[in-house]
């Protein structure tokens, strides 16, 4: 098989769709349909949640991968920013009419190349290629009126090169340098040295050409029959003839050093070409051979079905397709060979796409390779060569630093003796530069959804070819982009986050929560400070009574009583947390308490609540003394029904419902308060005063008045806070006798009294000697008086 026919061949027949008459007239109305536009005409389909943006693109567009070209078209930036009922304009006629520009193009390009125009009209078809390959750009960018219009203008280049061509490839025997990688020159006998030669360059008769390293150079005669001069090589183009009259071209091209490899094109027998190699004789009829001539000798490989005769040193080899021989300097050839299969191209996939202008290319081993033979180009003919790389010790390549565009790469295997096998069918690949974000959309589950399952299907749509996972999982994803994976959940709150990631790495990320509520039986907590005769019978002094606590999070309450009636409600919040009121119908009831979770699931639980509005009995054992002279105070007594009892705002123990507490008095007046409170809230209160007197009565002054029947008239003045005894006991003195007796208060004159008979009338002889002064808290004093 020739390098590439095949593929040239596939490629014509799969782009013309339109042909001759048919594809004239549809190209006339297209270009003069374009300066009407906006008048190609586009349908309008309203947006809803449920669209599939995709399946639109696919239904008008045949095409799922065109949703941008709608969103464009629609004047739309970003997916997101579509709102329910709005217009999508979906440019149907537009796409239609610039694919099928596209397909008319491309095949008069291919029809233009087959007749010469790569010499005899280069000029305008290489302007209608690059027109072409910018249609294609625009194309892939979604600008479908640009690509329309670049389109109709490559059909017109290449019709007139098509004409050029025609008229002028029966002229004077040229050859032009169609192509070059790197450094080439060229000499022609007029020349005194090698001067650069430019891509287009034109090639004549006893030209000399050669490339340097890492260089390529293309020969490309009249008819497209093309010549490839490989790195380190020499030739001279030792004659090119043509017959106008039998239409019938001949070339002889000396190999003096290097390789080339020749494929005589056009769409006849029209070319013959003859290699002048030292030593060695060599008719060639093939279309697809390759020589290499170094001092060690020379080399021929046939790849087509028409022979390759060598002749040297009286010996001769034909050579059929896919053989080959080596001729060492000087001696005959040697046995010819069978070449090595050809590699199967692995990866990027043929059409394939590839990113960040570096290529990752392999293929599969061949057996007994030494090597292998790369070959890269822009167009599928290889007539635009970007690399060519030979001696690859492994199966595997990388391309860097590539433009964006179409590229196409065969590989072939090299022997023990460097010869090439056939070459593989080309493959090709499209560098692009893409950074925009995958389509990506969320079906279910809802965020607005409570699951009581642990587990969840997470299901949407996506790029066809794109990567799709949920929490770092990957999702299966079909050939139209729908992805589902089921999802283990957690109790609680779940973040489904789904990525979808394209083949050039563009992101595109979608999160949404939802909660997972098991049916579990809530558990409930009452508040511990809630008044209770055990853990669910509450306890209350009123006719309602406060409860709080906590349960489930989120959840609704109700309350019912032992008929069933609704006797409170409430909500709990995002911590679980409850608080309600419940009015009481009885001293003592029976309730229901109903715990529903926002998934629906029921929970339940009971308590009881009894009315005590009775308060605790406070008993003393002794009444406590309005006045005491005694600074310890001893309190004994009982309390019932009681929780909690405080003296004087201090809490005091009980030992069967006893207190027995000692008070240490302040001089003056004591308050003493002693409160006892009920778990109901019961409380009561009883307050007592009791004034400590420890200072004794005050003597202030006393008289002695004669009275009648031989008694004399005592009066004695004292003072004291807290009031004085009835009676003092009392000394007098009468001429030396001593008189003993009591005087009574009087509280008229605040003064004790009393009428004392002495022993003689002459009162100057008596006196008051003493007297015991005592108050009511019992102090006493004893006053001597002289």
């Amino acid at each position: 098989m020739g390098w590439g026919n095949g593929f040239i061949g596939e490629e014509y027949t799969r782009s013309r769709f339109l042909t001759g008459i048919a594809k004239t007239i549809a190209l006339v109305f297209l270009t003069a349909a374009l300066p009407a536009r906006p008048a190609l005409a586009a349908i309008t389909v309203p947006y809803d949640p449920g669209t599939d943006l995709r399946q639109i693109a696919k239904t008008y567009l045949g095409d799922a991968d065109l949703w941008p070209s709608i969103l464009k078209a629609s004047g739309i930036e970003r997916i997101t920013d579509l709102t329910p009922g709005q217009g999508l304009t979906v440019p149907t006629t537009e796409v239609a009419a610039a694919r099928s520009a596209l397909d008319t193009s491309n095949a008069r390009i291919q029809d233009a190349n087959a007749a010469g125009a790569q010499v005899f009209a280069f000029d305008e078809i290489d302007k209608a290629i690059r027109l072409h390959d910018d249609a294609l750009s625009k194309q892939k960018a979604g600008d479908w009126s640009k690509t329309l219009e670049l389109a109709v203008a490559a059909e017109g280049l290449a019709s007139k090169a098509y004409a050029l061509a025609e008229k002028n490839r029966d002229q004077a025997a040229e050859a032009r340098l169609s192509d070059r990688q790197g450094w080439v020159e060229g000499q022609r006998p007029e020349d005194l040295g090698w001067e650069e030669r430019k891509m287009n360059a034109v090639l004549i008769e006893e030209e000399k050409v050669r490339t340097l390293s890492r260089s390529t150079a293309q020969i490309t005669f009249r008819d497209s029959g093309r010549l490839r001069l490989n790195a380190n090589s020499h030739a001279v183009i030792q004659r090119m003839r043509v017959d106008p009259l039998k239409k019938r071209e001949d070339a002889k091209v000396s190999l003096v050093e290097g390789d080339f490899y020749a494929l005589l094109g056009g769409d006849s027998d029209r070319k013959t070409l003859q290699v002048d190699v030292p030593d060695v004789n060599a008719q060639i009829d093939s279309g697809d051979f390759w020589v290499r001539q170094d001092v060690s000798g020379a080399k021929f490989t046939n790849y087509d079905d028409k022979r390759v005769e060598i002749a040297a040193r009286g010996d001769r080899v034909d050579l059929g397709r896919n053989e080959g021989v080596v001729i060492r300097s000087g001696e005959a050839p040697r046995q010819k060979v069978e070449l090595l299969g050809t590699p199967d191209l692995l990866a990027p996939a043929d059409d394939g796409e590839v990113y960040n202008r570096t290529a990752d290319l392999s293929w599969s081993p061949v057996r007994d390779a030494a090597g292998y033979w790369l070959e890269v180009a822009r167009d599928p003919n290889f007539n635009r060569m970007v690399d060519s790389v030979s001696a690859l010790p492994d199966t595997s390549f990388t391309l860097e630093n590539l433009d964006t565009g179409i590229y196409y790469w065969r590989i072939s295997a090299l022997d023990q003796f460097g010869l090439p096998g056939p070459r593989s069918l080309s493959h090709r690949f499209d560098m692009r530069i893409d950074t925009a974000p995958p389509y990506l959309r969320l079906d279910a589950p809802l965020s607005s959804d409570i699951h009581r399952e642990a587990s969840v299907e997470v299901k949407g749509e996506s790029e066809p070819g794109a990567e799709v996972s949920v929490n770092g999982a990957p999702a299966a994803v079909d050939t139209q982009g729908a992805y589902r994976l089921t999802v283990t959940l957690q109790p609680g709150s779940n973040v489904l986050t789904v990525l979808s990631r394209d083949a050039a790495g563009n992101e595109t990320k979608v999160s949404r929560e939802v909660v997972y509520m098991p049916d579990t039986t809530a558990k409930i907590t009452f508040n511990a400070a809630i008044p209770r005769l055990s853990a669910r019978h509450f306890v209350t002094n009123g006719n309602e009574i406060s409860l709080s606590g906590e349960t489930e999070h989120d959840a609704k309450l109700q309350v019912l009583d032992a008929d069933g009636s609704v006797r409170a409600s409430a909500s709990t919040n995002g911590d679980g947390v409850f608080a309600f009121t419940l009015p009481l119908s009885a001293d003592e009831g029976d309730y229901k308490i109903s715990v529903i979770s926002p998934s629906g699931f029921s929970s339940q639980d009971s308590f009881k609540v009894s009315i005590d509005r009775n308060p605790p009995a406070i008993d003393l054992d002794t009444p406590l003394p309005r006045l005491t002279s005694t600074e310890f105070l001893a309190l004994r007594g009982t309390v019932t029904d009681s929780r909690t009892v405080q003296l004087n705002g201090r809490d005091i123990p009980l030992k069967d419902n006893r207190f027995d507490e000692v008070i240490t008095l302040k001089e003056g007046e004591n308050t003493i308060e002693m409160s006892a409170g009920d778990l109901a809230g019961n409380v009561t209160v009883e307050t007592w005063t009791v004034t400590l007197d420890q200072s004794p009565p005050t003597y202030v002054s006393h008289s002695i008045k004669p009275g009648s029947g031989g008694r004399v008239n005592v009066e004695v003045k004292a003072d004291d806070a807290s009031g004085l005894a009835k009676a003092a006991p009392f000394t007098l003195l009468s001429n030396g006798t001593e008189v003993d007796g009591f005087l009574r208060y009087n509280k008229l004159s605040k003064s004790y009294r009393g009428a004392v008979a002495v022993a003689s009338a002459d009162i100057s002889g008596v006196r008051l000697a003493g007297i015991e002064l005592q108050d009511d808290a019992g102090n006493k004093i004893r006053v001597r008086l002289k």
